[in-house]
């Protein structure tokens, strides 16, 4: 197993584990923040290694809750901070554990028993401001006790979210991980058995990828658009005769129109026209952001492309090979 695979299966269990003491009240809550702060370093979530410091030590004077990032929303749910009115409790959430601990004694101490003694003593000759007094007293010491419980418990809740979204993203993954899996298992058996070229391709695209320079992705997008030319060449070679698709219309089938020969291939073996309409309609799509680029660099120009846009290129090229890999290859209509 590698190293990531090592941290996301602890990361895994931490999640688990922190979501299994917040909710049992099984852990003081020095212990939990301790938790969700390594969960934090396991996840490399700098956003929620920042807030966690603040929620460990407190929080300073006119801080500006925009610097803790993507935690924002758990400080604002939790109702540690009012962004409407820009304020915010600046007590670390130890410091108000025994804010509630001090109000619960405070109550305790004066428990109705005592109250109740204070009756009988009235009743004999006392004054009844001093009932009243006392009364009041219990009843801001079981105020302060209520507010402090509920804000402490709002608190937590903030943490118990963090902790779930952590939990739910590492479930998300493990299932798109299995998903791709075998999405991989297939491309790749397929690969071997009909386009053995592509597999060359589909390396030097991951490692032009991998560079990370704007030269790199743009290449990779080109390498893109000759891996569909060479799943064209391995599937229906280039032919100087037309094929005639479902509509009757001719349509050049040579050496550089392997979009039309990809489309014959699958045209002989979808199930249904619109199948074949679907997956023409993902090939155009493909193909028209791969051939415009392409042209680009043929002529020289600059081509501007982002990591993200290069990676989803790459994907949907390769996904969509896969779904070529899962069309019948034995049955021809």
């Amino acid at each position: 197993m590698s190293d990531k695979n090592t941290r996301i299966s602890e990361a895994r269990s931490l999640a688990a584990s922190l979501l299994d003491d917040l909710e049992n009240s099984s852990s003081a809550v020095d212990r939990i923040l301790m938790k969700a702060k390594r969960l934090a370093r396991l996840m490399r979530d700098a956003d929620a290694q920042l807030w966690l410091d603040y929620e460990t030590k407190g929080y300073p004077e006119d801080f500006n809750f925009k610097t803790i990032g993507s935690c924002e929303k758990y400080a604002i749910s939790s109702g540690r901070y009012n962004s409407v009115a820009g304020n915010y409790y600046t007590q670390s959430l130890s410091e108000y554990e025994a804010i509630v601990e001090g109000a619960r004694i405070s109550l305790s101490g004066f428990s109705p028993a005592a109250v109740g003694a204070v009756k009988d003593f009235v009743e004999k000759n006392a004054t009844e401001i001093l009932l009243n007094t006392q009364l009041k007293i219990h009843r801001t010491y079981k105020d302060n006790y209520s507010t402090s419980k509920a804000t402490f418990i709002s608190f937590m809740a903030g943490l118990h979210n963090y902790a779930t979204d952590m939990y739910l993203a590492l479930e998300l993954g493990d299932a798109a991980q299995d998903i791709f899996e075998t999405a991989r298992n297939e491309i790749d058996s397929f690969v071997r058995a009909h386009c053995p070229k592509a597999a060359e391709k589909i390396v030097a695209i991951n490692e032009r990828i991998t560079d990370g320079s704007t030269e790199s992705r743009t290449a990779a997008l080109t390498s893109c658009r000759r891996l569909l030319m060479t799943v064209a060449d391995s599937l229906f070679p280039a032919t100087d005769i037309d094929w005639i698709d479902q509509k009757g219309k001719a349509r050049k089938v040579g050496e550089e129109q392997y979009k039309n020969r990809i489309l014959a291939y699958m045209s002989d073996r979808v199930s249904s026209g619109s199948n074949e309409a679907i997956l023409g309609s993902e090939l155009e799509f493909l193909a028209a952001r791969l051939d415009a680029i392409y042209e680009k660099t043929c002529k020289g120009v600059h081509v501007d492309v982002s990591m993200q846009e290069a990676r989803l290129a790459v994907i949907h090229t390769y996904l969509f090979i896969g779904e070529i890999a899962l069309l019948p290859r034995d049955s021809i209509k």
